[in-house]
């Protein structure tokens, strides 16, 4: 069971939650149906080693966070 962000298009509201097979998510504000699924980013395990270098989600994405494989940077 997949967890997919939303936006409302009726109020606007932004969310996330799980999605079962056949089910039709609904906003927790309004009730609405018409929903636009918004994109997410999936990190990838951390391969072994350096343990006391930070990661994006110690630090949150930002250019030089350093967590990243490649050492690529956001912004």
């Amino acid at each position: 069971m997949p967890i997919y962000g939303y936006r409302c298009s009726k109020c606007g509201e932004n969310f996330q939650t799980l999605v079962r097979s056949g089910e039709t998510p609904e906003c927790p504000s309004c009730g609405g149906v018409e929903l636009v699924q918004q994109l997410s980013l999936i990190a990838s395990p951390a391969k072994g080693g350096d343990s006391d270098a930070p990661s994006c989600s110690s630090v949150g994405p930002g250019p030089g966070c350093g967590g990243c494989p490649g050492g690529a940077a956001f912004g």
